[in-house]
């Protein structure tokens, strides 16, 4: 497959779920972000990621495997440590130097949340801690990868809007009879914009809630980095809380893979599997539009496509990539 490298200057300095921490193993696995391609690997130190790329002859290091914590490339056998140095050539006489210039790129890589995060630029600041997420009482559970032939800015911009749940998800998330939407303000902060008090009612809740006819949940969103968001959804009548951070790798400028995670301080009792399976189903719905949408890109000037009041929060979300400056997935 022809990869064409794609340059933002934010994204490239964002953090990107990549994998799933628990299906790293033994042997280095390649993923792409932004057209770059990046092999992830785990070693007695933690997770790695390098350019996918063996400066020799051009073979990719994620063919190959791990060996005493140096991967290995498959073409000649030449091993990079962590730090990208090539520490072995097995070809090359014992004793003899080895090239300064024998080095691999490397990137800066992470493990939280269930996953493996990778940036490929300078991170603009830590990962950030969501105490929801990270704190095993709330039962978090990795829910990914989906693989969605559509801009990542798109998939974003469809968590912000919730006049779709009531057809989209129709007798799941939401009822048509119910799509009328209450007022609301978006909050703009430095760092994210958000929206909360929302009520809507859904026909069928969570697996482990009280509540046999639906119920209304009182919803929270927010867009914390241009592809990550989070939300929670409460019950007022009981405090049972749904919390959901999604967050999107930019392969292409339209394709990309949405990983989430869910947790929840209720249902303990319930298998985990059930919160995976309604989730998987929501997003398969969510995908099937998401890939359908024209322009592909998502138009940054709001006179492209007819905005409602409703969209308040999808507005948000343009006029904030513009002021930050995205430009993959965007137009």
């Amino acid at each position: 497959m022809v990869l064409e490298r794609l340059h933002d200057p934010v994204l490239e300095n964002d953090w990107h779920a990549v994998y799933l921490a628990s299906e790293l193993k033994d042997q280095p696995v390649g993923v792409i972000i932004l057209g770059e391609r990046v092999a992830i690997y785990r070693s007695s130190q933690g997770v790695h990621a390098m350019q996918d790329l063996c400066v020799h002859r051009g073979a990719m290091l994620s063919k190959g495997w791990v060996k005493d914590d140096t991967l290995v490339c498959p073409y000649h056998g030449w091993q990079y440590d962590s730090s990208g140095q090539c520490v072995c050539i097995p070809a090359q006489p014992k004793g003899e130097k080895i090239p300064a210039r024998a080095k691999a790129q490397v990137f800066a890589c992470e493990e939280k949340y269930g996953f493996v995060w990778v940036c490929i630029g300078e991170p603009a600041a830590p990962l950030p801690h969501f105490e929801e997420f990270a704190n095993p009482v709330y039962r978090p559970l990795p829910c990914g990868p989906y693989k969605v032939a559509a801009a990542g800015t798109r998939v974003i911009e469809n968590f912000t809007d919730f006049a779709h749940l009531m057809f989209v998800h129709q007798n799941l998330l939401g009822h048509p009879d119910y799509a009328e939407l209450p007022d609301f303000e978006v909050v703009k902060e430095k760092e994210r914009i958000y929206i909360e008090h929302i009520p809507i009612f859904q026909p069928v809740a969570h697996s482990g809630s009280d509540k046999s006819e639906g119920t209304t949940y009182v919803y929270r969103k927010e867009v914390y980095r241009p592809l990550s968001a989070r939300l929670s959804k409460a019950d007022p009548s009981n405090g049972q809380t749904l919390w959901i951070m999604l967050t999107v790798l930019p392969v292409a400028a339209e394709e990309c893979v949405v990983f989430m995670m869910v947790s929840r301080n209720y249902a303990y009792e319930v298998d985990d599997a059930n919160f995976i399976h309604f989730q998987d189903l929501v997003f398969d719905q969510d995908a099937k539009v998401i890939e359908t949408q024209k322009p592909e890109l998502l138009p940054l000037d709001l006179q492209v496509e007819l905005n409602h009041k409703v969209d308040r929060f999808s507005i948000a979300y343009r006029r904030w990539l513009k002021e930050l400056g995205v430009k993959v997935g965007t137009i």
